[in-house]
């Protein structure tokens, strides 16, 4: 885990770490949210769906976007990070489980007198395609 503090963090700063989404994280995400939509678990429902091309379930998209937590609170900055807000955050292309990620951020601006600072952050597949994208605000505590 990093321990960034503020006076540490500077724009241009990246950090990046690699994620396979499994059937096991699916699960429990279903478990935890109790989102049961068939599109997230039912391969046959969800490549039936007219207008897509779906190759079987797809994962929850917030079950992705929770990524962003662990890039702010294990790597940018790390430790001393508290999510303020997401000024962004847009789904660009399914994902499935087996799919790895990496997910990537850059500290974009910095605001001095809030201790806050952006984080603009993509997750994206293996062949290279964005999956997500978001602005991220975050509260660096030290």
């Amino acid at each position: 885990m990093n321990e960034f503090c503020f006076a540490d963090i500077y724009i241009g700063q990246k950090e990046s770490f690699l994620k396979t989404i499994t059937a096991e994280a699916e699960n429990s995400f279903r478990e935890i949210t109790g989102d049961i939509n068939p599109l997230h678990y039912d391969d046959n429902f969800a490549a039936a769906i007219p207008g897509t091309n779906f190759k079987g379930h797809i994962s929850f998209g917030m079950l992705t976007a929770s990524l962003y937590s662990t890039l702010a609170g294990v790597y940018l900055p790390g430790k001393y990070s508290l999510i303020h807000s997401f000024d962004e955050i847009s789904f660009m292309h399914p994902v499935y489980a087996g799919d790895e990620l990496t997910v990537s951020g850059e500290v974009t601006k910095k605001w001095d007198e809030l201790g806050l600072i952006m984080v603009t952050a993509f997750i994206r597949e293996k062949k290279g395609e964005t999956v997500s994208k978001a602005k991220i605000k975050i509260k660096v505590l030290k």
